[in-house]
């Protein structure tokens, strides 16, 4: 077995870095949504994400490169970003933050397990991916780890349960949607810049936001005045972190190797959480956390360098 490129070993550490800023969403969701509606809190996160990634996009267009590549919009672009923002955006972020209120940053960590399995079997349909062996083998590997990671979670507490089913429900169709957004903009990928993608997309889901928001949260000046700094700073990490710099990461990672192959990565979630929880709330970690992090890990750098070469050979350039 040939050793793994330094194109393999990017594309994993950027793979983990995005996983870390992810990991962070599920207490920022939650601290922010003490305050906040579901809507409200997605309403932010994509207009600050949007300024935040605005100069980048900028500068990009403006750029002397940029001049000689700009093309007209097609009715198949806008509907592109349309769809995106209808059955992506909009519903991955609400619905997330809808459903870890009702429930548990524990259930949505494991409900979340479901994103790499639909995004594949997505990817399929859509794009005409192939799942390969190794491809499932790892997806095997990953889930094994993660559900001896998460084994005392599944003791103590059904994802049935009653008092949760709702907001389960919401975090599964949060996931249902991620999945989409992650395949749906390979597509995008291949006629705008990761850029281009993600203010655009942010930018149509802000516009659709707006109507849910005057509807069902109507903001008042008296209760922006009211968010705490804990809230405030929580819609920072989710646009700057989750929604910004880690998405623009993933991007860069998708025009490298198969959404198929980089999705399997986000196994990686619930290990970096109960990493980033140990060291902000001083949570404990045991044994049992640490194999299955190490069993998920295996997985992730399985997908990542065994198909190196094929990845590869159908990188964009």
């Amino acid at each position: 077995m040939r050793p793994p490129s330094s194109k393999s070993l990017t594309n994993f550490a950027l793979l983990v870095i995005v996983n870390t800023m992810w990991a962070a969403q599920y207490a920022a969701y939650k601290t922010a949504s003490n305050q906040m509606g579901p809507v409200t809190v997605s309403a932010w996160t994509f207009l600050l994400a949007a300024i935040i990634l605005l100069p980048f996009l900028l500068k990009e267009r403006f750029s002397p490169a940029a001049g000689k590549d700009r093309r007209r919009w097609t009715k198949r672009d806008r509907i592109g970003f349309v769809v995106i923002g209808i059955f992506g955006l909009v519903p991955a972020s609400a619905f997330l933050a809808w459903g870890t209120e009702r429930s548990t940053a524990s259930n949505a960590a494991l409900i979340y397990l479901t994103v790499p399995i639909l995004t594949a079997v997505l990817a399929c349909f859509i794009l005409g991916e192939r799942m390969t062996w190794i491809r499932w083998l790892s997806l095997a590997v990953s889930l094994a780890g993660v559900l001896f990671l998460s084994r005392s979670d599944l003791r103590q507490q059904a994802l049935a349960r009653g008092e949760f089913l709702s907001g389960n429900v919401l975090i599964l169709l949060a996931c249902a949607s991620s999945s989409f957004y992650n395949v749906y903009s390979k597509d995008l990928l291949r006629r705008f810049t990761a850029f281009e993608v993600l203010v655009y997309g942010y930018a149509m889901a802000l516009a659709l936001s707006i109507p849910m928001l005057i509807g069902a949260e109507p903001l008042s000046w008296s209760a922006v005045r009211a968010y705490t700094f804990a809230t405030w700073l929580s819609v920072l990490v989710l646009s700057v972190f989750s929604w910004g710099l880690a998405m623009v990461l993933w991007m860069f990672v998708l025009r490298r190797i198969d959404v198929s192959q980089a999705s399997v990565s986000i196994y990686l979630l619930p290990f970096l959480g109960v990493l980033i929880s140990a060291v902000t709330l001083h949570e404990h970690i045991t044994g049992s956390m640490l194999i299955g992090g190490a069993i998920t890990l295996a997985g992730a750098v399985m997908i990542t360098f065994a198909e190196s070469p094929a990845a590869e050979e159908n990188a964009q350039p």
